[in-house]
């Protein structure tokens, strides 16, 4: 496959009431300077917004990566925004970008899902979100980020837990196992609730 030698970036913002929509095309490896440009974008798109949502299409077909500065920024991007994104449709080619979305899922408290297809994720964004009706859906969702942060707080003890009895632990590898073992215990739990196993519990 041939490699991107040259780099750019495009993002563009626009506005219905208080729901965003920011589109976001890379080409090669996102460096500092692109960074220096988005945040301020968006930063001012939402400054006296309430409760502002975000919605973001990134074209990444033809992304290489990070810089290594880059990659820092991105993490800080999606902290300081994490409360504000209420869909992320991440369209790429490549499986450690699938692999990167899943993770990035702990860090906002809105989704975030993987695309091969530029169609398929318009049509994801472009759904209606669901408004809570019973009490149960009310709770659940005020205690989403609650949620996620337990999720995360296992996988990161767990991790340290690898670390302390692995001598010279890979944490790369330990990282993608442990997303194995959630998610098979996830599905296991899927199928469970399916059957009935929580419906008096």
């Amino acid at each position: 496959m041939q490699e991107n030698i040259e780099h750019g970036i495009s993002a563009g913002i626009s506005r219905i009431d208080d729901l965003f929509f920011m589109k976001i095309k890379i080409n090669g490896t996102l460096t500092h300077k692109d960074y220096n440009i988005m945040v301020p974008m968006l930063r001012d798109a939402i400054e006296g917004v309430e409760k502002p949502k975000v919605k973001i299409l990134v074209d990444a077909r033809n992304f290489d990566g990070w810089e290594l500065r880059a990659a820092w920024d991105d993490f800080k991007f999606g902290v300081e925004f994490r409360d504000v994104f209420s869909k992320i449709a991440f369209v790429g080619t490549k499986g450690w970008e699938e692999y990167g979305v899943k993770i990035g899922s702990w860090f906002i408290s809105g989704e975030i899902r993987f695309f091969n297809s530029i169609y398929e994720a318009y049509v994801w964004l472009n759904e209606e979100d669901s408004i809570p009706k019973t009490p149960v859906e009310k709770d659940l969702k005020n205690r989403k980020n609650e949620i996620r942060d337990d999720l995360e707080s296992l996988f990161k003890s767990n991790l340290k837990i690898t670390d302390w009895n692995v001598p010279e632990a890979d944490d790369q590898k330990a990282s993608e196992l442990l997303v194995d073992i959630l998610e098979e215990k996830l599905s296991q739990i899927k199928e469970d609730v399916k059957n009935g196993k929580y419906k008096e519990y």
